[in-house]
């Protein structure tokens, strides 16, 4: 018997998921330890799933509180702040592993790209919000430009090499605060 979806009572027209949409798919992904980590991860640096996946144990560098995201076949390499709401369980998630190991680990050492696009799936049937790394990405850059982060400051957290990388990512669309606040904390209500 086939399961029936969940009615889907957001907007899948835009290509850019609501903070609504997002608190959402993190609350759905609660159900799974490792997939809240992986959502949040994804969310708040821009990752593409390779990104994600390749990270390593000696990429994260807590005394600056910064993880170090290496160059990939579209994106830039960057080293963006780690929002405070994921430090704690970025730690945890290291924590008895070496330097070289993998951060995100799975059967075969690292977590194999299938089994995020299985979590976003996952995550769609769950909450009737379609998700895909390129709507995160879109996300993430518009709520940093909502919370008024400057052009050149987005770039570097997505690691886009042009304005029009992030004018074709999100379109034009006003900056409307001031100060920089991350998403996450502001999506989950933690201080930054």
């Amino acid at each position: 018997m086939k399961k029936e979806r969940k009615a889907k009572i957001f907007n899948t027209k835009s290509s850019a998921l609501s903070k609504e949409e997002i608190r959402v798919l993190l609350n759905a992904s609660k159900t799974h330890e490792n997939h809240y980590l992986w959502f949040r991860m994804l969310y708040s640096f821009g990752l593409q799933v390779a990104e994600l996946v390749s990270l390593r144990v000696g990429d994260v560098d807590w005394e600056s509180h910064r993880v170090r995201i290496h160059h990939s076949q579209k994106l830039n390499a960057r080293n963006p702040l780690i929002p405070i709401s994921l430090r704690r369980d970025l730690w945890f998630a290291s924590q008895g592993k070496q330097y070289e190991d993998f951060l995100c680990s799975g059967r075969s050492g690292r977590v194999h790209p299938r089994t995020i696009q299985k979590m976003f799936t996952k995550l769609g049937d769950m909450t009737g919000v379609p998700v895909s790394v390129i709507r995160l990405r879109r996300s993430l850059a518009s709520h940093l430009m909502e919370a008024g982060w400057d052009h050149e400051s987005i770039r570097e957290q997505l690691g886009l090499s042009s304005r029009k990388s992030l004018r074709d990512l999100v379109g034009e669309k006003p900056e409307t605060r001031s100060g920089k606040i991350f998403p996450l904390e502001d999506i989950q209500g933690s201080a930054a």
